[in-house]
């Protein structure tokens, strides 16, 4: 009898408002997930979304050392509010081996700071949702994209020139180096991009990079 393929795992390491969504989002996929925060009253809010719940000082490095990062094939850093915390956290994950380390940071500058100590993707919240982020990352395709490429991911409306062709038609991956993810449309949302989709005027695209 073949052996059952192991669910992907997922380490979220703050459960504030961008934590918790992407908890949310991950909850309603086949992965398990690791949550950690400071506060009871944070992870008793994800005890029925999350595999596991683990209380701690992000700031002290035995107690990250000790989660075993390395074992996850993605770990979100999603503690906004220390930074410190958040440079030991990435870090730690990446000496361990984590396949794929995200981060948030509250500007540019941290955003540079996370990228020279080889963070793979970093968020800027206000730019993008913790929900998308969560559903692009589902996909293991993506994050094989987002080690290579060093992009972000962007939420844009679509070009004049795509609307009304499909995916394919349109050529946006060659033409314009733009790689979509998702559609949203009408509140819904469309994940995997079938290449036969026709671009409407009122979809919001979540793509690996933008616009020049």
């Amino acid at each position: 009898m073949p052996k059952k393929e192991q669910n992907r795992q997922f380490a979220v390491l703050g459960v504030g408002r961008f934590g918790l969504s992407i908890i949310k989002t991950l909850a309603n996929y086949d992965v398990d997930i690791l949550a950690c925060d400071r506060s009871p009253a944070r992870l008793h809010e994800v005890t029925d979304c999350a595999t596991q719940v683990v209380q701690l000082n992000a700031a002290d490095e035995e107690a990250i050392s000790h989660l075993g990062l390395g074992n996850y094939d993605v770990v979100v850093i999603a503690m906004g509010e220390d930074f410190e915390a958040t440079l030991l956290a990435a870090m730690v994950a990446k000496e361990q081996g984590a396949r794929m380390v995200v981060a948030k940071a509250s500007g540019m500058r941290q955003k540079k700071i996370l990228e020279r100590i080889g963070v793979d993707q970093v968020v800027l919240p206000e730019h993008e949702m913790g929900a998308k982020l969560a559903r692009a990352l589902i996909n293991p395709n993506v994050q094989d994209i987002l080690e290579r490429s060093g992009k972000s991911i962007v939420e844009m409306a679509p070009l004049p020139q795509w609307v009304g062709k499909t995916i394919i038609h349109a050529d946006i991956r060659n033409q314009d180096n733009i790689l979509i993810l998702a559609v949203i449309r009408a509140g819904k949302t469309i994940l995997p991009v079938p290449p036969d989709l026709e671009i409407q005027q009122d979809d919001i695209l979540i793509t690996l990079g933008g616009p020049e």
